[in-house]
């Protein structure tokens, strides 16, 4: 009697499930008949052109918020740790000395800040995107497989359901 409901039950856990694993499976791409195979979720990360991404994330005020942390780190650096490298240089430059150095090197930096973001964030995704197959991809399937086991298990229930009045209407006719 209740073959049939379980069976289908069973089915529906089993789709959820594998929906999960087909995503990430193969952990590790691998070359088979002269072909690489590859997860999906790495093909569609490798496919990620972060170029494309870099200009959203620049606005035009993102050197602007920074420096006030950049003045303080410069003066801290102009006063204590010049004066502590260097103490001869530090009798020659004052307060005066100490603000134009700092304006020449906030203008510098800020000339310079966007090739260095765009430098960095570059180098940071190509890391990024050579370790997520390896590193990330079993960490975030055993995450998904968690964050879904309600629904999986709402799928089973959902499916004995379904078996459960398949079964009724089979053993009615």
């Amino acid at each position: 009697m209740f073959l049939l409901p379980l069976f289908v039950a069973g089915f529906g856990w089993l789709i959820s499930w594998g929906f999960i694993k087909i995503i990430f499976f193969p952990h590790q791409s691998f070359f088979l008949a002269g072909r690489q195979r590859q997860s999906l979720f790495s093909k569609k990360v490798g496919q990620i052109s972060i170029s494309n991404i870099l200009p959203q994330l620049m606005h035009e005020d993102s050197f602007q918020k920074l420096l006030p942390f950049i003045d303080s780190k410069l003066d801290e650096f102009f006063k204590e740790k010049l004066v502590q490298k260097m103490p001869i240089i530090s009798m020659f430059i004052g307060d005066k000395t100490i603000a134009q150095l700092k304006e020449v090197f906030l203008e510098e930096l800020e000339q310079i800040f966007p090739s260095l973001l765009s430098e960095f964030t570059q180098s940071t995704a190509n890391s990024f995107l050579l370790n997520i197959e390896t590193k990330w991809s079993k960490e975030l399937e055993s995450y998904l497989l968690k964050v879904t086991k309600k629904l999986r298990i709402a799928a089973f229930f959902l499916g004995f359901i379904c078996g459960l009045l398949i079964q009724l209407i089979l053993s009615s006719l």
